[in-house]
């Protein structure tokens, strides 16, 4: 993914983005650049009950004669092609990093590897800083296929809480072409954050399963990004940085 850089100036809880830097190795390259491996094995990763709050996500690995299947309870983002949903790198002959992305398009990673004649199917809640760069900026998961008509609003009534109210997000123009503002309210709370918009991206307000949850996203050559996630939650608007937006 390409960096951004967004300042918000907000009265109500911003919380710093989950994306997982700054981790443990985990066996994985030191390497600043991960050069995907030619594997000796096969991964396969399949995602049923769907139709649920909470799928099941069972990955299949064999090196050789050696053979390992678990599955994971895990909320996966719904509705959207099964090579948005997941991504896999090898980055070595016999170990393999699985990200599946969750509702709020951010990935749990899966690490799969060889230790002594066994195999390992674990969850990775801290992957290699470089992992998780090159997934999420090469391969490009977190992104998410797009189509028809952009939204740039988003108004809904709903109850949280013991707040009845309308939920409201909305790219509004700023005096510059190149930003925008994106206004955010709920509950008597109105949040304005102006950003600028890097060149080739189109912003656009995304609906999610939930209506107390929207994200904001840029997108480019048919692919999302969110950036923003607002939501509602205990009547409490809330609003995170997802990614950061910096101007080319």
């Amino acid at each position: 993914m390409q960096h951004f850089r967004v300042g918000l100036a907000l009265a109500i809880a911003v919380f710093s983005a989950c994306n997982p830097g700054n981790k443990a190795n985990n066996n994985a390259s030191t390497d600043a650049t991960v050069k995907p491996a030619t594997p000796e094995g096969t991964i396969s990763v399949v995602v049923t009950d769907k139709e649920k709050d909470t799928q099941l996500v069972t990955i299949k690995f064999q090196i050789k004669d050696l053979k390992k299947e678990k599955t994971f309870e895990q909320a996966v983002l719904k509705g959207v092609s099964e090579t948005d949903e997941y991504k896999v790198l090898w980055d070595a002959p016999n170990s393999c990093y699985i990200g599946v992305l969750k509702p709020s398009h951010q990935a749990r990673y899966y690490h799969a590897s060889v230790k002594g004649n066994d195999l390992k199917i674990l969850w990775v809640p801290t992957p290699p800083e470089q992992i998780w760069q090159y997934m999420e900026n090469t391969m490009g998961l977190g992104k998410v296929s797009v189509g028809g008509q952009l939204a740039d609003k988003y108004r809904k009534n709903i109850q949280s809480g013991k707040i009845l109210g309308e939920f409201i997000a909305e790219i509004r123009p700023d005096a510059s072409p190149d930003s925008l503002e994106l206004y955010v309210e709920f509950g008597g709370v109105r949040k304005s954050m102006f950003m600028p918009i890097p060149k080739g991206y189109k912003p656009t307000i995304q609906e999610t399963a939930n209506v107390d949850h929207v994200l904001f996203s840029l997108v480019k050559d048919g692919k999302a990004e969110p950036m923003i996630d607002m939501h509602v939650e205990n009547g409490r608007l809330q609003i995170k940085t997802l990614k950061e937006i910096t101007k080319d």
